[in-house]
């Protein structure tokens, strides 16, 4: 029955290609009959080869290409231009139809080209493109000089055929050669030409017009990918084209034979020129010490693994980003047209009709061309040049404006793919430009509007308009785009810069099209809303958007309006969460739950997020896509661990209904969920109503992660769950039975020593381990921390760098236990070991900088230990110590420099250090020129505080003098801000420097005055005096008494010494200049 249906859909049409062959060869006949001056013996001889070249049951006949050439090359001899016409036309549809297989149709394909190149024929530039399609591949570049010189005729049908050859060749040439490289660029800077000198605009049909349009548009758009060059110097033309064809065929176009104009960019984009690709780091008050963890800020990803969508053809425009935006499909009607009020029976009755679709469809093809070059254009420029085309890529804002924009093709557009693509596009241009809209502020003067209250504007007006496609849009995969696109400006976005109200009209629209019941719409949801929560600071509209009540803000927020909760939570389906208990058949399924989690406390009204991602992941019939991305918002959730509080006993069932999943995406991103909550959970101080149930959160999780470990087949889920246990967190640890204590130290160190698994694998348990060590019950267990440090000696010298980093880490906490075990415990690490630690670190000095700047670390501690212990080995401490002062030298990383200084500052402390007077050479140096030179603050407030741990004249020798020049020169540039993120670090440096200048005045000796006066008088007197004194005043007393001691302790001190009077009056100058009124 299937055969009989396929044979009556596909006989048709081999029937009407048959007799449309057959009509074409007879008409050919009887024209050759017809011709006048044609012989018979002519005649016969044309009749026989056509014959010959056409078989009567439809098999192909292969024939020689030269053979076609000489045909035609007598028909064109002879002068007979019809007959030469139909010869071409009827070949043509015989080489296309597969019905003749050239040999060697170079021959016939070179003929073609030569001659007068302006006189080519639509019919004979057709047949050129059709023997082109035969060539292979690797000799289509043989043609590209030639075609792409090719000249354009007036006649817009002809140039669409050679536009579609230069096309066809350009697909597949290579961009090595230089004359390829001029090629292009000399084509390109033709075909804009004819588009701006409006070459084809006139006596143009509306058919062949946009048939141009949208090949001449995708050939620019190879000819950027290929040429970036080309693209950075002719952005001016090729905005031009496409702001005036991105809406061809549209309401908003403009009159159709008015040629483009070039556009140019704002002039603000000129302040602006950081080609930032990276977001922004967040500013370093805000950073926190994570015990060698980085509580990542997800940024939008790839949903490739996503297989069930409802698409399955994806169109990737820029493979570097990591969005994934699908959708490049015609939904509604089968002409592409979205569908509005187009029954299906008009395609089939009224030919009228039917030739309007075509006309759209051909329209839309160029609004999608066009939209094709502007994304060439956004993966290959620097992000300079599109913040200076901002005001055409998204609205302007400005009352009144009706610019065209991204953001109104995506909503007005008829055509549902055109819609997609261009929330697409949109999407790709926004991602990455956090530090551009970073400007933006809705506050400034009356008088006038600045740049950043335009670009407040822009965004607001951005979120309206993606609201609006949100609460309009009815076709799935058009509105999965906007989602995805509104996730990435979220992403983008600095919420507390911004007037409120918007979060709660798009959170509206997300919140409802989360209960969608498409799959990739509710994925899409989920992920706006994952987006808003990442943002590390809430402000009161996002966090009551989300459902953080003000009690579980970190910030004194203010009350929102109930009108504006109201608005949020209006569903009908809005209730407490015993509602939604699954049905008793739904539980059995289920992993066991021990009996005192059956009662579940009920989730706030306004935590609609919350109780929405439990529904799902309690739902057996979730698919695992909404399944993965409700554990990343879960996950997002856990740095606004106010969310969570109170819920980990369904946090918990979750989870280990995640790491039981079948579906490994579903098992890995379960894992990391529990690694992110469970680290936010552990620096959580828990209330004494909480205890209870977060050492059951840890419990009932301990066996299924243990059981999901042995399952598991990849090295990324295994990382992952040794990463979650070691979040297990102090309090929680601590509390664990010596059983529970045990088994997890036994799995922990039976993971990272066995030989059978990966390294990375085995790093992360070494990882958890040294995490573990610095629990106040194993830091003295000497056992226990000689183990973790065996096995970080065998990783740390491992092929992989992310291997080693982990070893080098590990090895830092386990530096830090060792030295605290010296300080309280009378047991002691074996000299052996210590010094094969010792050596693993000094070489670990000289690896990549994320190992060495651990390395540091550890071998600033180990040294310590070593310092302490009786008959130390100083050719070794000697030989680390030379290491440590090389990384404070010539480190390129700033936390290099920055941990070796404060390796270095303990180890001064001792007197040993100051043994050999070589080490005294190069530290001094060295720490003279960090305090003067390094951008960095935070490294030359370690390099300045090396110097406070000196107790005598004599550690500094003849360096004095440097040291106390370079202390004011430092002092004198500290108010010079070479980066606006120093600004934070400034106050801290000055203050490390008045102290560091109060510790050499207490040292000082007669002799060192009149070169401290000396170095003082060197026009920085005033700059270093106001510094000194707006210090010794602003910080409190208990640290500023140094900085008002020092000098009357200086004066008494050298009373009783023999003061020359050169030394005296230097005394009096410096008294005089640094001394404070208390």
């Amino acid at each position: 029955m299937v055969l009989f249906h396929y044979w009556n859909a596909v006989t048709p049409r081999v029937t009407a290609a048959m007799d449309k062959d057959r009509d074409m060869l007879d008409n050919l006949q009887q024209g050759i009959l017809d011709t006048a001056g044609l012989d018979e013996d002519t005649i016969h001889r044309y009749v026989s080869f056509m014959r010959e070249l056409r078989h009567p049951q439809g098999i192909p006949v292969g024939v020689a290409a030269e053979r076609l050439r000489q045909w035609l090359e007598e028909v064109r001899a002879r002068g007979q231009s019809d007959l030469l016409r139909n010869c071409q036309l009827w070949l043509n549809e015989l080489i296309l139809g597969r019905k003749v297989i050239l040999v060697r149709p170079q021959m016939l394909l070179q003929w073609l080209l030569d001659g007068r190149q302006q006189d080519k024929t639509p019919v004979e530039l057709n047949l050129i493109l059709t023997v082109l399609k035969t060539l292979p591949k690797e000799e289509l570049r043989l043609y590209w000089r030639e075609l792409a010189t090719f000249p354009y005729s007036n006649d817009v049908s002809c140039a669409v055929l050679v536009v579609q050859c230069q096309d066809l060749v350009l697909a597949d040439l290579e961009q090595s050669q230089d004359g390829d490289t001029n090629s292009c660029r000399q084509l390109a800077n033709t075909l804009i030409n004819h588009f701006y000198e409006g070459v084809w605009l006139k006596n143009s049909k509306e058919e062949q017009w946009s048939l141009l349009l949208s090949h001449s548009l995708h050939l620019l758009q190879r000819i950027v990918a290929k040429q970036p060059d080309f693209a950075t110097q002719n952005v001016p033309e090729l905005m031009g084209l496409v702001q005036a064809y991105m809406i061809f065929g549209t309401e908003e176009a403009s009159a159709r034979n008015q040629p483009p104009r070039r556009v140019q960019p704002a002039q603000q984009s000129a302040a602006y020129g950081q080609d930032d690709e990276l977001e922004l780091e967040p500013q370093p008050s805000q950073k926190q010490r994570t015990g060698g963890r980085k509580n990542k800020t997800r940024k939008m990803r790839s949903l490739a693994r996503q297989r069930n969508q409802s698409t399955n053809d994806v169109q990737e425009t820029n493979p570097r980003d990591r969005v994934l935006l699908t959708g490049h499909l015609d939904y509604g009607c089968l002409t592409g047209d979205s569908g509005e009020n187009c029954p299906v029976s008009d395609s089939a009755g009224d030919p009228q009709s039917s030739g309007l679709r075509q006309e759209r469809n051909l329209q839309a093809k160029v609004r999608i061309s066009a939209l094709h070059l502007l994304g060439s254009l956004a993966k290959n420029l620097p992000r300079r040049f599109l913040y200076g085309y901002w005001h055409i890529l998204f609205p302007s804002g400005e009352h009144g404006a009706t610019n065209s924009h991204l953001l109104l093709l995506g909503h007005t557009d008829t055509n549902a793919r055109c819609r997609a693509v261009a929330l697409q596009l949109a999407a790709q241009i926004l991602y990455g430009s956090k530090s551009f809209l970073s400007q933006a502020s809705s506050q400034g003067p009356s008088n006038y509007t600045p740049f950043a209250m335009s670009l407040a504007s822009s965004l607001m007006s951005s979120y309206r308009c993606l609201s609006s496609i949100l609460e309009r849009e009815y076709a799935p995969p058009v509105l999965t785009q906007g989602l995805k696109c509104l996730a990435v400006l979220v992403q983008a976005t600095p919420f507390e810069q911004l007037e409120m109200g918007f979060v709660y009209e798009f959170v509206g629209h997300v919140k409802k099209l989360a209960k969608s019941g498409d799959i990739p719409v509710v994925v899409s949801a989920l992920l706006v809303m994952e987006m808003l929560l990442s943002s590390p600071r809430l402000t009161p509209e996002m966090a009551s958007a989300v459902g953080l009540s003000p009690s579980q803000r970190n910030l004194q927020l203010e009350d929102v309006q109930g009108a504006e909760q109201d608005y949020l939570d209006s569903d009908a389906d809005v209730e407490f969460e015993e509602d939604a208990e699954p049905e008793p058949s739904e539980q059995s399924e289920k992993p066991t739950v021990p009996a005192d989690q059956t009662r579940l406390p009920p989730i706030p009204r306004n935590s609609w997020l919350l109780r929405q991602v439990l529904r799902y992941l309690e739902s057996l019939g979730t698919a695992p896509p909404i399944r993965v991305e409700c554990y990343q918002v879960l996950l997002a959730m856990g740095t606004h661990i106010g969310l969570l509080r109170g819920h980990q006993t369904r946090l918990c069932r979750v989870i280990m209904a995640g790491l039981g999943d079948a579906t490994f995406d579903v098992r890995l991103y379960a894992a990391r969920c529990l690694d992110s909550v469970g680290y936010q959970l552990g620096r959580l101080v828990p209330e004494s109503s909480e205890r209870e149930s977060q050492l059951s959160f840890w419990l009932h999780l301990l066996p299924v992660v243990y059981t999901a470990y042995h399952e598991a087949a990849g090295a990324s889920l295994k990382c992952a769950l040794c990463d979650a246990l070691s979040n297990i967190g102090t309090f929680t640890f601590e509390r664990l039975s010596l059983g529970h204590r045990n088994a997890l130290l036994a799995f922990l160190s039976g993971c990272a020593s066995d030989d059978g698994e990966e390294p990375l694998v085995r790093a992360a348990a070494l990882r958890a381990m040294a995490v573990y060590v610095l629990h106040p019950s194993l830091k003295g267990d000497l056992v226990f921390v000689e183990n973790a440090a065996e096995l970080s000696l065998y990783l740390v010298n491992d092929t992989q760098l992310v291997v080693r980093t982990k070893a080098a880490w590990a090895l830092g906490n386990i530096s830090d236990a060792l030295l605290g075990g010296v300080t309280q415990h009378s047991e002691r690490i074996s000299e052996e070991l210590l010094g094969r630690l010792i050596q693993a670190a000094t070489k670990s000095c000289g690896d990549h900088d994320k190992v060495k700047a651990n390395a540091v670390r550890s071998l600033g501690n180990l040294l310590q230990v070593l310092q302490l212990q009786p008959g130390a080995n100083s050719e070794q401490m000697q030989l680390a110590i030379s290491k440590l002062l090389d990384c404070v030298k010539n480190a390129s990383s700033a936390k290099v420099k920055w941990n070796a200084c404060h390796a270095i500052g303990n180890l001064v402390r001792h007197r040993a250090f100051f043994a050999t007077t070589h080490l005294a050479g190069i530290l001094f140096p060295a720490l003279s020129q960090l305090i003067v030179q390094h951008a960095n603050f935070k490294v030359r407030i370690n390099a300045t505080a090396v110097l406070l741990q000196l107790e005598q004249r004599q550690d500094l020798g003849n360096h004095f003098a440097l040291v106390w020049r370079s202390i004011l020169e430092a002092l004198e540039r500290s108010n010079a801000l070479d980066s606006f993120e120093e600004y934070n670090h400034r106050d801290a440096l000055q203050q490390q420097l008045c102290l560091a200048i109060a510790k050499l005045l207490a040292l000082a000796k007669a002799a060192d005055l009149p070169g401290m006066r000396e170095a003082l008088e060197e026009d920085r007197l005033e700059a270093v005096r106001s510094t000194w004194r707006r210090v010794a005043y602003r910080i409190v007393p208990e640290q500023s008494a140094p900085l008002f001691t020092c000098i009357p302790l200086l004066e008494q001190r050298l009373q009783a010494e023999t003061v020359l009077p050169q030394q005296r009056s230097s005394l009096a100058f410096v008294a005089r200049n640094l001394k404070l009124d208390p």
